[in-house]
């Protein structure tokens, strides 16, 4: 039976799940919440300047967005607690807005009718879980109710660490994510309380933080005090990497660390990680279904251990095949809750 799915917050991850989901037979999505009108929902499913024009119709019928097999209500809620998911019966809420990030916000979701909820941002406080797949997607239980799904950079950077210090071993590593430029920066400069984030994006590469070793640690807690990073904005709209250096336990040659990484993607980690050795560039991953797509030819090595990898990764729409494989494990739990 299909998991019945609602979607709050139709922006870019919200529209990836749409597209990816819209002629699976395992997920239905029948209701989506956002604040934009149902003629723009449409339009915007239909046209994307990244992934281009949608292969399928799409067909606003009444308020409801028909494509394929996907039939979803459109609704209009601002809170949690407003919407009527139990009127149409879904069982796990992805929650995409990026607003609502603590337990007690998101519990309004399973006060509306809802089963499940999934998060796609860090969340700022205690949830039940916070996975990445392919490191500890596997410790998801029945019971998780309210689960986060880390970020898309989390995702590339907790796997090929895991890769790397299950092989060999990772004394320390920081992390540059040269990331593309995010819908929440401004293409011109702009009065904004974070002064680099005022600048055009258009035009600038803008040095910004970024969550993912803080999240990673609650991840990993073997990685605890010894991973840092920050990301760098770029004047690209969609493809980003991750620039990895680690400190090793042992000096390892290149050839030795690209082996480790092609025998882990073409094994377990093939659905999330994938091996490169062809010169790409950033556009080059757009529409990659990976979580991290490692650039071989990018690796180096000192004597002493010290290494630099490059990883690539499509941040909307891998991020979003990871939002649609957690939800049909926790579809999959639905009616099997431990006492």
């Amino acid at each position: 039976m299909a998991v019945r799915v609602g979607i709050m917050g139709f922006g870019r991850i919200g529209r990836n799940l749409f597209r990816q989901a819209h002629q699976r037979e395992d997920i239905d999505i029948v209701a989506i919440s956002d604040l934009g009108t149902p003629e723009s929902m449409a339009y915007l499913v239909e046209y994307d300047t990244i992934y281009g024009h949608f292969p399928n119709e799409v067909r606003l019928n009444g308020k409801y967005l028909e494509s394929g097999r996907q039939r979803a209500r459109l609704l209009k809620g601002v809170r949690p607690e407003d919407m009527p998911w139990d009127a149409y019966e879904v069982d796990v809420v992805v929650d995409s807005t990026g607003v609502y990030r603590s337990r007690a916000e998101l519990q309004g979701h399973l006060d509306s009718g809802c089963s499940r909820v999934i998060l796609t941002t860090p969340a700022i406080d205690e949830i039940d879980r916070t996975i990445i797949h392919g490191v500890n997607s596997d410790a998801l239980v029945s019971n998780d109710q309210i689960v986060s799904c880390a970020s898309a950079t989390t995702h590339a950077l907790g796997l090929i660490l895991k890769v790397l210090d299950e092989a060999i071993g990772v004394e320390r590593a920081m992390m540059t994510t040269v990331h593309a430029y995010t819908n929440d920066q401004n293409l011109s400069d702009s009065v904004t309380p974070h002064l680099r984030r005022s600048r055009s994006a258009a035009e600038n590469l803008i040095p910004n933080w970024t969550w993912s070793p803080n999240v990673l640690e609650g991840i990993m807690p073997s990685f605890k005090g010894k991973v840092d990073g920050m990301a760098v904005n770029v004047p690209v709209a969609n493809g980003s990497n991750l620039d990895l250096s680690c400190m090793m336990r042992k000096t390892v040659s290149v050839e030795e660390i690209n082996n480790i990484i092609r025998e882990a993607a073409a094994n377990e980690l093939a659905p999330y990680l994938a091996y490169c050795d062809d010169p790409v560039v950033s556009s080059d991953v757009i529409g990659n279904p990976h979580s991290a797509v490692f650039d071989s030819l990018a690796t180096l090595a000192l004597d002493g251990g010290l290494i630099k990898t490059v990883t690539w990764y499509d941040n909307g729409w891998g991020y979003a095949a990871r939002i649609l494989d957690t939800t049909i494990t926790m579809g999959g739990f639905l009616g099997k809750e431990e006492g």
